[in-house]
């Protein structure tokens, strides 16, 4: 008896970044209907208006966790962090553990260069990279999309329609 492997292509992480809210949900819940293999996470700015961590409500990271996993239809890691080149930021999604993974006692998001080894860590090149923290800090919200290249070619083309 021969033993048969499906191969669905090499994992990948893709980046995609949207400027508006509105766009961003629509582009989630366009995803989400495609049923494909994939993991979505998502990395934003709470807003560059001096709004530090220690004035925040005691709610509002409960609310705001609530709130991104109804947009993403589960229950995913969320985390708040202050950032001294991006201001207040928040992550959920499976890449959430990465931003806030405790490095001597401070998210390693947090830490000044964190985003940029993070994104290079996880494979991204350099010139991407630099260009998806320029969109992070002019307020963009970055949407990662941890799939299989012959689902990305999917992906690709539904965000094809609304980008």
């Amino acid at each position: 008896m021969k033993s048969r492997v499906n191969t669905t292509g090499k994992r990948i992480i893709k980046i995609v970044d949207f400027q508006h809210l509105q766009m961003l949900r629509k582009a989630i819940r366009e995803i989400l209907s495609s049923k494909d293999t994939f993991q979505l996470s998502i990395l934003g700015q709470l807003g560059n208006d001096g709004f530090f961590l220690d004035k925040m409500e005691v709610g509002l990271e409960r609310e705001l966790k609530t709130y991104w996993n109804g947009v993403l239809e589960t229950k995913t890691d969320f985390g708040i962090f202050g950032n001294p080149e991006f201001g207040t930021l928040f992550v959920n999604g499976p890449v959430a553990s990465q931003f806030l993974k405790d490095i001597s006692g401070e998210p390693l998001g947090a830490i000044s260069a964190g985003p940029y080894g993070i994104l290079r860590g996880m494979g991204i090149l350099e010139e991407e990279v630099n260009s998806h923290l320029k969109l992070l800090k002019e307020g963009h919200y970055l949407l990662f999309i941890r799939t299989y290249t012959q689902y990305w070619k999917l992906i690709k083309k539904q965000l094809g329609k609304l980008i």
